[in-house]
């Protein structure tokens, strides 16, 4: 929301510039409504702590101190309502309580940060999921295709910037601009082709992908004849060839994952800190474990056709660290 308060900001700046003034006058005109703005958001939305507020703030921080001291209280089940009354709903209120709390469903809140008393240490644990992160969660097979996906890439890309010709484009000439044989128009279809086929190797075309193709062959459609569209007819372009190590590094790597994932599988023990599903229905969920051995963890991937684990249970994985998998799931202690 503070960033929003820079739009006026920008826009005089944007103002002062066209109308012939330097940069310095349009910074000093576009930071006082920023700066004016942020000060009266800062008024409306910040706290206003009152003598009633305060005391009842202290009143709850006294009786969170007094139930972080029993430290039981991080373990009790939700059964244990008829041992401690309103002290355990006190206690998953206030953050206390984290077995419970997941047990219950109640811990939506921060997902990157979960309190954590597994190994006999009440602490905060750090989660990190692992979203952009190549080959999560693929099996053995999915590994093989995408390698290929990303090899059929970068050899594409290399025979077409090694083997197209200047005789493939008009580049001079009163119909240049009227010429489906434009260089912008050349190069931006055998891209869009090349990454058209890269997508349908790894499996995930569709229509909408012709409509993105479309949209992106539009600029290369009124670009004009530069020079450096016409050498490129001739010669490979450096961002080719930056795209064709970066895809055959992507092969090699898809490829080494692979093989490591027909290792045997490794044991892990610990406790289910939160299940967090992904955008796409059948894509593995992200399974956050705290072993004990330190306040961050790395989530790991749980296919679908794995044993379901409720956050809360201690369970027994056998994981695959190459891609962060699990393949199989046992509890240990509900």
């Amino acid at each position: 929301m503070y960033a929003t308060a820079f739009a006026p900001g920008v826009l005089l700046a944007v103002a002062v510039v066209s109308g012939g003034h330097g940069i310095r006058g349009a910074v000093l005109v576009g930071a006082a409504p920023a700066v004016a703005l942020m000060w009266l958001l800062a008024r409306v939305l910040g706290e206003r702590a009152t003598p009633r507020g305060l005391e009842r703030a202290g009143h709850w921080a006294g009786v969170t101190a007094w139930l972080h001291a029993h430290e039981e209280f991080a373990q009790l089940p939700p059964a244990a309502v008829t041992v401690w009354d309103r002290y355990l709903g006190y206690a998953t209120a206030l953050g206390v309580t984290s077995r419970a709390g997941r047990l219950l469903g109640f811990d939506a809140g921060d997902k990157r940060r979960v309190w954590s008393a597994y190994g006999g240490t009440w602490r905060p644990v750090r989660i990190r999921y692992p979203r952009l992160r190549p080959g999560f969660g693929a099996t053995t097979p999915r590994l093989l295709q995408l390698a290929c996906a990303a090899g059929v890439v970068a050899a594409s890309l290399c025979l077409f910037a090694l083997l197209r010709q200047p005789d493939w484009a008009v580049t001079g000439g009163l119909d240049t601009t009227h010429s489906l044989r434009r260089p912008g128009l050349v190069l931006s279809a055998g891209w869009v082709g090349i990454a058209l086929l890269g997508v349908a190797v790894a499996g995930r075309f569709s229509r909408w992908m012709l409509v993105i193709a479309f949209l992106a062959m539009m600029p290369g459609n009124f670009a004009d004849s530069h020079e450096w569209l016409d050498r490129a007819m001739g010669e490979p372009l450096v961002a080719e060839t930056v795209a064709v190590v970066c895809f055959g590094a992507l092969a090699v790597y898809y490829l080494a994952l692979a093989v490591l994932e027909r290792r045997a599988p490794q044991t892990v023990t610990g406790e289910v800190l939160r299940l967090e599903p992904r955008r796409r229905e059948k894509a593995p969920r992200f399974l956050a474990l705290d072993t004990g051995d330190g306040d961050r963890t790395i989530a790991w991937a749980l296919p679908p056709g794995v044993s379901d684990v409720a956050p809360g249970s201690t369970v027994r994985l056998e994981v695959s660290p190459a891609t962060r998998s699990v393949r199989s799931a046992a509890v240990v202690a509900g």
